[in-house]
């Protein structure tokens, strides 16, 4: 199995996450509305002082803007992998799924919500659309758009939508910013000019959400290495460069002290592989 994210501005993205090592990953940061779909393993989630397992073969609904505790279990079939698709949440607005014209939800998310029992016509879409999005090279994007709606609607036919995200906190303002200019050493002047406020404000507003402007850079840089270490087969080298370390050793640093593990414990013993292997519709 080959990892592969492919995202599609203004829309969201598909990947194909693979974990070679249990580990506990704590304090995620979840920035778009999600739905996974477990390929292999199983998968528990901790938010909130619970815990939520997910078998393979089920799905979960993630909405945005909390963090959440994870932990990856293989299988004896091999490594934990799901199937990932995220919406930006300004196509939910957009679609107008929250509206009277869809059928009354039994559940609306506001943080996760388990799918144990996956109709098999859903998840076949959910499947043949992740695999065309992921796989198939030139995909319009107006067809991207539509199968990936096309998920919501199966959503709401279960009782089951995301809940609309009120006015963003000024974490979730800065980490929009950090995660799009990860290149870019800001200071905190200019993280507070891109906001439109001063410097004294920007970090006033942040303590009072328990945040710390240092703390957030860090971390928004740390998280997006993960998803590239889970999702991508991109050198380790090469992620350090994307998320701004020029060197390798600095950001495994950086990376063992916010996680707790080297960024090699997620690759664990996967060998290259030149041939991709999509999503089946069998379950492990």
């Amino acid at each position: 199995m080959v990892r592969k994210i492919k995202v599609t501005p203004g829309i969201g993205s598909t990947s194909l996450l693979i974990q070679h090592s249990e580990l506990f990953i704590q304090d995620v940061y979840i920035d778009k509305p999600q739905l996974l779909l477990i390929q292999n393993g199983s998968m528990t989630v901790h938010y909130q002082h619970q815990e939520v397992s997910l078998q393979t073969g089920e799905m979960l609904v993630l909405n945005s803007g909390q963090t959440l505790g994870l932990t990856h279990q293989l299988s004896e079939n091999g490594p934990f992998s799901c199937a990932i698709m995220a919406w930006d949440n300004a196509l939910l607005t957009d679609a107008g799924l929250h509206t009277p014209a869809f059928k009354p939800p039994l559940i609306t998310v506001d943080h996760l919500q388990v799918i144990p029992h996956v109709p098999g016509a859903f998840r076949q879409s959910f499947i043949d659309t992740h695999n065309a999005i992921l796989w198939h090279h030139g995909l319009p994007a107006p067809i991207t758009r539509h199968r990936m709606l096309e998920q919501l609607l199966w959503l709401s036919q279960l009782g089951v939508r995301y809940s609309l995200q009120h006015s963003e906190s000024m974490t979730q303002r800065v980490r929009e910013l950090l995660v799009n200019n990860l290149h870019k050493a800001f200071t905190a002047a200019e993280v507070a000019e891109q906001l439109m406020m001063n410097e004294v404000m920007l970090r006033r507003r942040l303590a009072a959400e328990n945040s710390v402007l240092r703390n957030l850079m860090i971390d928004v840089r740390m998280t997006h290495a993960l998803r590239l270490l889970q999702c991508t087969d991109l050198a380790i080298s090469h992620i350090a460069h994307q998320v701004g370390y020029e060197s390798g050793s600095r950001f495994a640093e950086r990376f063992r002290k916010r996680f707790g593990f080297a960024p090699t414990a997620i690759r664990g013993h996967l060998r290259a592989q030149s041939v991709h292997s999509p999503i089946t519709s069998d379950v492990q």
